[in-house]
């Protein structure tokens, strides 16, 4: 039975890396906020949690590991209808299973039955979905000026993902048929995961490589 649902080992190698707030955010569809509500309020590991790359200073923006995928989704989907006890206990139990320390089953106590691998496979599959966003955007310093655009196009990423939030998918798939609506969810996806830094004051969200900060217009997207 556990062969039929998917786990980490099915996903590319290229989303199985440390993984910062925004990108566990939008991988298991909440705001950010959130995200950093669930890492405050201690139910995952702390084995969980890494530095990024040559940061050892106190303080330090800590990035998580894939495993923390899964476990943060349980936590968000499935997880505010037990005890904090009993929370922790199957966050735990997820960890063993993507470790291959414990079978890939429900978890059954009692009268009580939590379908772990359905909670697992469906948190692989929306990392699946990041990864496929994350190859379909390209930087080429010949393509307007290196803007990160849809790959086969010439629409910037974070340009499209703005226009959804005042106009409908179906409008906008209309105005650029180059756009599937797979690719529009995409490119929504991928500017949720890395946002761009903002303009004022200090961030610590990762700024992806290479990117320009352009100002919104139709007239760039054609």
């Amino acid at each position: 039975m556990s062969s039929d649902y998917l786990n980490l080992s099915d996903l590319p190698q290229a989303i199985l890396r440390p993984l910062g707030v925004d990108e566990v955010a939008a991988v298991i569809g909440v705001s950010r906020n959130t995200m950093i509500r669930v890492v405050k309020n201690g139910t995952m590991p702390k084995s969980v949690f890494c530095r990024s790359k040559g940061t050892s200073a106190p303080g330090a923006r800590s990035m998580m590991r894939p495993i923390a995928c899964p476990m943060a989704y349980f936590d968000v989907t499935t997880g505010p209808l037990l005890s904090s006890q009993m929370r922790r206990r199957m966050i735990q139990q997820i960890g063993k299973i993507l470790r291959g320390n414990a079978p890939n089953e429900a978890f059954e106590i009692g009268a009580l039955r939590i379908d772990l691998p359905i909670s697992i496979s469906q948190a692989v599959l929306r990392m699946a979905s990041l990864a496929t966003a994350e190859a379909e955007v390209i930087y080429d310093p010949r393509i307007r000026d290196g803007l990160p655009v849809i790959r086969g196009t010439r629409i910037g990423v974070y340009e499209i993902a703005d226009l959804s939030k005042v106009e409908a998918d179906d409008c906008i798939l209309e105005q650029f048929p180059s756009l599937t609506r797979t690719l529009l969810e995409h490119a929504k996806l991928y500017a949720s995961a890395h946002p761009l830094a903002r303009r004022k004051g200090r961030s610590d969200r990762p700024r992806p490589p290479n990117l320009r900060t352009y100002s919104i217009s139709k007239n760039l997207l054609s």
